[in-house]
């Protein structure tokens, strides 16, 4: 949380051109009234990346609150539980969220494993099946349980299956589909990026959702980029 937000010069100075023409009935008519609605972009982006269920009309009025000097919490104070929030609130939220993502898979028919993992195949593909050490090239796209895609790859992508290399819930997944084979597959977050997450998208406890197809099995055998 050390930088709140970041104010490009040149999303600025493109705004600035456009108030003329493109925003006008937000009334922007001065250099520091743009800059106040750019900053307010800015800020909205970031608060909406942070957590998308936020209510927006309580942000607002905290805003509202600084510049009135009425804050109901000192910044100290709203640092501090930011930290705790992030750090244990988020995570037992996520974590929450997730069983009842996973619990409702199950409910439309997906199967599951005693590590938790929940699957679909979509498509069994062929007697060639994947192992651990094989090289595979998968098209995949990665979404959140409210639906928000993450990550799409059309073309196929190389991969090592190690568990070094891939999350456990695809180490898991995988091998239930042969070459050809596509496999929906519904990680906790304990089979995702666990407690950590990772920077700008997933959460800690994240459960996640994986549409996969794999395009290629090489046994044994590392892909040749990657």
């Amino acid at each position: 949380m050390k930088k709140l937000f970041v104010l490009a010069a040149a999303s600025v100075a493109a705004l600035t051109t456009t108030t003329s023409c493109g925003l006008v009935g937000a009334k922007l008519t001065t250099d520091v009234d743009t800059l106040a609605y750019a900053i307010g972009v800015d800020l909205g982006n970031m608060v909406f990346q942070f957590d998308s269920t936020l209510n927006v009309d309580i942000v607002a009025a905290a805003l509202k609150d600084v510049y009135a000097k009425r804050s109901k919490l000192t910044r100290e104070q709203a640092g501090a539980f930011i930290q705790e929030y992030m750090t244990v609130g988020l995570a037992r939220k996520n974590a929450a969220a997730g069983q009842e993502f996973i619990e409702k898979a199950v409910k439309n028919g997906a199967q599951t494993l005693p590590s938790g993992l929940a699957y679909k195949i979509d498509k069994p593909g062929s007697d060639k099946k994947i192992a651990l050490g094989d090289s595979i090239y998968v098209k995949y796209t990665l979404t959140l349980p409210n639906g928000q895609e993450l990550e799409r790859a059309t073309e196929a992508v190389p991969m090592l299956l190690q568990k070094s290399r891939l999350i456990e819930g695809w180490i898991e997944g995988l091998p239930l589909v042969g070459e050809g084979g596509q496999i929906t597959l519904f990680l906790p977050g304990d089979l995702a990026y666990g407690e950590m997450g990772t920077p700008g998208g997933i959460g800690p406890n994240q459960a996640l959702k994986f549409d996969i197809e794999v395009t290629k099995v090489v046994p044994g055998e590392q892909p040749a980029e990657e």
